[in-house]
């Protein structure tokens, strides 16, 4: 009875921390609910000057122009700001966003790379404690 206790304790937290990775997997930071996804151009970038350690370095966001369904042209800033090294777009590419019905100016940008490394952790601490767990069992 212990026997199976100590095993089944593992098994179902490892479970836990797997499902939980897969529910958070794709929530982006600052997700939109029930936005509405259409492509953005990006026109420019915003500027500003960010600290790290007391050591400037110039962050950037971009500035997206799109069109809602009734026609209107909306421009707005992305309100992550990241280091203009790491930036991954650049003026003139098309990216999907996904915005907010009541307020044009708050958007998302699909796919930012901003998804939380928590859901890699949280998939692999659960696979490795089933593995780990398995392993155990067979062996002893």
């Amino acid at each position: 009875m212990i026997q199976n206790l100590i095993f089944a304790v593992p098994l179902i937290l490892g479970a836990v921390m797997i499902l939980s990775g897969l529910i958070i997997r794709n929530r982006p930071r600052g997700k939109i609910r029930r936005g509405i996804s259409t492509e953005a151009l990006i026109i420019d970038f915003a500027e500003k000057t960010a600290y790290m350690k007391k050591i400037p370095y110039k962050a950037v966001s971009p500035v997206v122009e799109f069109s809602t369904p009734d026609g209107r042209k909306i421009n707005a800033v992305y309100p992550y700001f990241i280091n203009q090294d790491f930036i991954s777009f650049k003026r003139g590419d098309t990216i999907k966003i996904c915005y907010d019905k009541k307020n044009t100016n708050r958007f998302h940008i699909e796919n930012d790379g901003s998804k939380s490394n928590l859901s890699f952790i949280l998939l692999f601490s659960g696979l490795f404690m089933i593995v780990a767990d398995v392993i155990m069992f067979l062996k002893y």
